[in-house]
């Protein structure tokens, strides 16, 4: 009997733990829709295309590219700069402040006229760690440049 209860409560425990999962993608199609109509609001963008998806351990990852008109790269980190702005800016809006902070955007890549490609890291977000790493890029790590929370 108790054994029953055991696979019982584990059975229950794994419906819930699917729920909780599954409810994380809700809303996230609505989510790239503005990020990505914040993005290509900017003067220079030509297109975004990025998607969400949850990484290995539980957190969430925003990637995709962001094409950019400009051809040279001072001009492309300008634009892309903004288009990022606009990014973390609708994440800080539309999510609590605790996913918003946490989201990972380093996946972002701005993507030159002649194909040259940049990144976040590109632009100098404020990533606490010896040899930073794109994928520790969080939307957090532009608040203080952009004068979010």
């Amino acid at each position: 009997m108790s054994m029953v209860s055991r696979r019982g409560i584990l059975g229950g425990a794994a419906a819930a733990a699917a729920l909780l999962l599954g409810a994380c993608g809700r809303g996230g199609e609505k989510l790239v829709e503005a990020a990505e109509e914040a993005a290509t609001a900017v003067d220079g963008v030509s297109s975004a295309e990025l998607t969400i998806a949850d990484g290995a351990t539980f957190e969430r990852l925003l990637s995709g590219t962001v094409s950019l008109a400009a051809g040279d790269r001072a001009g492309g980190l300008e634009t892309f700069d903004e288009a990022m702005r606009g990014i973390v800016t609708t994440l800080h809006a539309e999510l609590e402040d605790a996913e918003a902070r946490s989201l990972r955007v380093g996946g972002i890549t701005g993507i030159l006229d002649g194909g040259e490609e940049l990144t976040p890291l590109d632009l100098d977000p404020d990533v606490v760690a010896a040899t930073p790493r794109l994928d520790r890029v969080t939307a957090e790590s532009f608040y203080g440049r952009y004068g979010l929370g």
